[in-house]
């Protein structure tokens, strides 16, 4: 059979009917074959595949939609592989409109093995209602004939959620395509029965019931890997959705599992729904070892860090006079947000001013007896004049030698770009951020662009160009924001609505060299991108440069002081919730 299937329950393989036709030799035929015409089929078998015969299900034949059930002429104890997990998908990728990660194994002519195409889902397209658009996203493998009939399968649990039917050719490239077209199971009316997730029906209607607060510990505690993080849910389900948006923990677990399983640990109420989706999901999702060493471990309340969030605020003044601006801090400590009030302050007083709130912040967090005890995380809302600030630098005074580590060591610390959300000649700046963290939300991963650090030629094209592109999520500047041209290029990339902005303090070419060089430990595909959970992470990532690199303060191995590496870190939806908050004012 020139094509491929998927093995689903009760012996059968869901294919397409034009596979089966030319399986045949039946041209075009819209009536099913004769119950006794078998089409050989290679399953499966140890060391390779062996041919079985199979049957068409003749109540199963749907010519006007390509899709058809065959019957396996053998006992399912003969062959290797388990009926995939079916599911139903295309209601969720239509409500959220993002598309959807999926891997397809075709099988051309000349390669027995098959080859294995990544491509998205990107919503309903093709000849017929009900039909789904799959986009090649992979620049090796194509869509090409061998493929119809083969299973579409979900990446982010494994589930099987549809099967190639077409393709779209074009003269250009007459047998291979980056475009095709997917049956949704749901349009296969002899699967219907088989599509309804009980388990995960039941899950949603007990986590719906929960108020997020009640369990707002066992997210944390799923989510410690991450570091602190925002977590604004109204339902204990709202968390849920979140979290199968996240990349498996370092165990391998996925992270909604993982907080099924601190809820049920919680004993908050009769969690057998929450039981049965865990042990309902595939091992391939879900590993057994990781699961047992997560269901055993004691439940401990989670670690309480905090979140100091300080804004400046430009004062109005004289011509030619100092600088002025009003300071204000404010607490996050994970559960509310308290107002810990302002100061007028200038440029030099601003170290002094930042390390007493700081050490303010620290003596109203709670303090956890546990090697896993919450920290401090700093967030900074400065306007230009101060962006510039070496705040990792800063040391904090302590009681017996006066002057402890540099903060840089303690804590992470993100700065956000103040007129980029308040200044009205800022908006389309705005409107640009929002549309790449959209993208790199849809992605999964953006494009890194390095500055080059040398001064800027006349035959280089302009930045406002070079940082145009919408997939751009990380820059390195070339420059020091101290210096002219690091000014220009920080003003052009704030501009260009870049989430993420990094650079190292330094006027040394060689030393930035190497810093850009260093960025490929966060990156991937040679360090042309990064991954949106890796944006997420990235004041962690500095933290860590910094502590491990440094000895008695000094740089022992980059070629620079990782204390000089700055970020600014604009995420957009948590942008929103410091405007509804009060915190950022809005445009005037």
């Amino acid at each position: 059979m020139a094509g491929g299937g998927v093995l689903v329950p009760g012996n059968r393989i869901l294919t397409c009917v034009h596979v089966v036709n030319a399986a045949l030799r039946r041209g075009n035929d819209p009536a099913p074959p004769g119950p006794e015409e078998a089409i050989s089929v290679d399953t499966p078998h140890p060391p390779g595949y062996r041919p079985v015969a199979a049957y068409v299900v003749g109540d199963t034949w749907d010519a006007e939609r390509d899709t058809t059930l065959l019957r396996l002429d053998e006992d399912p104890r003969d062959y290797e592989h388990p009926a995939a997990w079916l599911a139903a998908r295309m209601d969720e990728v239509a409500e959220s409109g993002s598309p959807r990660r999926v891997v397809v194994r075709g099988y051309p002519s000349g390669v027995p093995e098959g080859l294995l195409a990544t491509a998205e889902v990107v919503g309903y397209g093709g000849g017929i209602p009900g039909r789904a658009q799959l986009n090649v996203v992979d620049p090796t493998v194509s869509v090409e004939q061998g493929f119809s009939g083969c299973g579409v399968q979900d990446t982010t649990d494994g589930s099987v959620i549809g099967i190639v039917t077409t393709a779209r050719f074009d003269a250009a490239h007459p047998y291979q395509s980056r475009v095709a077209f997917m049956e949704p199971l749901e349009w296969v009316t002899a699967l219907r029965p088989l599509l309804v997730d009980e388990e995960f029906e039941a899950v949603k209607t007990f986590l719906y019931a929960l108020r997020f607060e009640a369990v707002s510990a066992a997210y944390a505690a799923a989510t410690r890997h991450r570091g602190p993080e925002r977590a604004d849910f109204t339902s204990a389900w709202d968390a849920f959705v979140r979290l199968r948006q996240y990349a498996p923990r370092p165990d391998g677990l996925p992270c909604e599992i993982a907080y099924l399983v601190e809820i049920a640990k919680m004993g908050i109420a009769d969690t057998r729904s929450l039981h049965g989706y865990v042990e309902s999901r595939s091992p391939w999702y879900v590993p057994r070892h990781a699961l047992g060493r997560i269901s055993t471990e004691p439940s401990t309340p989670a670690p309480a860090g905090g979140t100091l969030i300080i804004a400046a605020e430009p004062i109005p003044v004289e011509p030619g006079t100092t600088p002025r601006y009003t300071l204000s801090h404010w607490l996050d400590d994970g559960h509310s947000i308290s107002n810990r009030g302002s100061r007028r302050i200038t440029e030099d007083t601003l170290r002094d001013t930042v390390l007493e709130m700081v050490v303010d912040a620290e003596a109203h967090l709670p303090a956890w007896d546990s090697p896993d005890s919450g920290e401090l995380r700093l967030e900074f809302i400065l306007p230009f004049p101060l962006l510039t600030q070496q705040i990792a630098q800063w040391r904090l005074p302590t009681p017996f030698t006066g002057e402890g580590e540099r903060i840089g060591a303690s804590y992470e610390i993100v700065v956000h770009s103040a007129e980029r959300f308040t200044e009205k000649r800022l908006a389309g700046a705005r409107r640009k951020l929002a549309e790449r963290w959209r993208g790199l939300t849809d992605n999964a991963e953006g494009f890194v662009h390095r500055i080059p650090p040398r001064p800027s030629s006349p035959d280089d094209p302009p930045l406002a160009d070079r940082l145009a592109h919408p997939g751009i999520t990380l820059c390195a500047l070339g420059s020091p924001p101290r210096e002219r041209e690091g000014t220009l290029q920080l003003y052009h990339a704030i501009e260009a609505g870049l989430p993420a902005i990094i650079w190292l303090d330094a006027a040394d070419e060689d030393a930035t060299r190497g810093f850009h060089g260093r960025i490929e430990s966060i990156t991937s595909r040679s360090g042309e991108a990064i991954s949106h959970d890796d944006v997420a992470s990235l004041s962690r990532h500095v933290r860590s440069w910094r502590t491990r690199n440094t000895i008695g303060g000094q740089d022992n191995s980059e070629g620079y002081d990782p204390y000089d590496i700055n970020i600014i870190l604009d995420d957009m939806s948590h942008i929103r919730r410091l405007l509804h908050i009060g915190i950022l004012s809005t445009p005037e």
